[in-house]
């Protein structure tokens, strides 16, 4: 029986039946942090027996075997899939014919995010700390420009929820060790939504980079963004800014407040190995 694969870093994922989005919108179902790589970049679907790639009129292309992709072609094996800095293989596996079918190390589409961090490109990532781009408006998604009291597209003010003193800070609550990961994530509140960068992680709490900034005690959801896998949701509180860099950078400390269990143990696989960088399976 012939098993369809995409190859990534070492990894294989088998592709299921239908269709696989690849992007880097957060419904992706496989999902690459890379600013080169379009909200919803290209599309591969198993159609009976064939495998079929689309571009989904991604803004940098994908190339197929150094060629760019127009319209939608087959795959054959072995064939070379490039998006943005990302590169893929495609793979198809006789299992009834194949020996040595034990020496490749699966994971499944939730854990095809966490690969060896030697494998990935290390192409710049956008930083919340004076990235405009970073920054939304949460009401029109325009950007936001660093010490503006309001959005200069809908007037959207914000200046009544950003904080006055330098730094403002609870009690530790955290209580744990820290590890330092830069991770990519969405911070939502009831007045904001932005992209952002983590500084550090602990079991109980994170650091994240952004230059707008919301009162002690406000209610949020982080929402971390994995590479090709799907996202990992915690609740939290902000219980610590800071509004001027110093020995850190501008941002906030939140607390987690709602995590569950798979998330959990997501979060503490990571925090153990000081990185993210070896598979991680979610149910």
């Amino acid at each position: 029986m012939l098993v369809y694969y995409l190859e990534y870093g070492g990894y294989w994922v088998e592709l299921p039946r239908g269709d696989t989005l690849i992007g880097r919108d957060v419904h992706c179902a496989l999902r690459f942090n890379d600013p080169a790589v379009s909200r919803q970049h290209l599309r591969i679907e198993r159609r009976g027996g064939d495998v079929v790639i689309e571009d989904l009129g991604s803004s940098n292309g994908t190339l197929v075997n150094g060629a760019e992709l127009a319209g939608a072609r087959k795959l054959v094996d072995n064939d070379r899939i490039r998006l943005g800095a990302r590169e893929l293989a495609f793979r198809v596996i006789d299992d009834e014919a194949e020996e040595q079918q034990s020496t490749r190390r699966e994971v499944s589409l939730a854990t095809f995010s966490q690969l060896d961090a030697t494998h990935r490109p290390t192409t710049p990532q956008p930083h919340s700390v004076g990235a405009k781009r970073s920054q939304r408006c949460p009401k029109c998604g325009a950007a936001v420009v660093a010490g503006d009291a309001r959005c200069a597209s809908c007037g959207h003010d914000w200046d009544q929820v950003r904080p006055r003193a330098a730094t403002l800070e609870s009690y530790d609550r955290r209580g744990h060790e820290r590890v330092a990961i830069e991770l990519h994530l969405v911070y939502r509140s009831a007045e904001l939504e932005i992209e952002a960068t983590t500084r550090d992680l602990s079991n109980s709490g994170v650091f994240v980079c952004t230059q707008v900034l919301e009162p002690m005690g406000t209610q949020c959801e982080l929402t971390i963004l994995v590479d090709g896998g799907p996202p990992v949701s915690h609740g939290g509180v902000v219980r610590r800014v800071v509004e001027q860099a110093g020995s850190e950078p501008v941002g906030l400390g939140i607390e987690f407040v709602a995590v569950g269990d798979a998330e959990r143990r997501w979060l503490d696989a990571a925090v153990e190995r000081g990185n993210v960088t070896q598979p991680i399976e979610l149910p």
